[in-house]
């Protein structure tokens, strides 16, 4: 019988609750509410990069795309059929995902040198001995500086 039931005396009873007019969940409706404001400098930046580029941004599952829009605050999105890159958020924002591009795209053609110069405030250097080299970057990445 769903959710009606008889109770002792025969007569049935509705076991639903009634619903309370202040329990109903909100819609979801694309009023702005809840969403960050963009800032003032919000803007779209496009990079063309090659096919080998391409691949090597996206990263296996797309991780290593997604690492990079993580890490810079930056929504990027890459357009594979265009080989367009684009870059969306603060000046900032776009500044550090382009820069992380470039540096995830220079590493597939040989090792990438870091300087102060590359600093906008998100830079920590440390010097590694030689014979440590290994430890920090895994054995694949010694190997390659041998």
């Amino acid at each position: 019988m769903g959710d009606r039931s008889r109770s002792r005396d025969g007569k049935r009873k509705d076991s639903r609750s009634p619903r309370k007019k202040d329990s109903r969940s909100r819609s979801r409706s694309k009023s702005g509410q809840g969403r960050t404001k963009k800032p003032d400098d919000y803007g779209v930046d496009t990079m063309k990069i090659t096919d080998d580029d391409a691949a090597f941004i996206l990263g296996k599952g797309g991780k290593t795309k997604e690492k990079i829009a993580r890490v810079s605050e930056a929504e990027i999105e890459l357009f594979e059929r265009d080989l367009v890159l684009e870059i969306r958020g603060s000046k900032m924002q776009r500044r550090r995902a382009k820069k992380y591009a470039e540096g995830v795209m220079a590493q597939r053609t040989g090792p990438v040198t870091v300087d102060e110069n590359y600093d906008d405030g998100d830079l920590t250097m440390l010097r590694v001995p030689q014979e440590a080299v290994g430890f920090v970057t895994g054995r694949a990445a010694q190997l390659q500086e041998a």
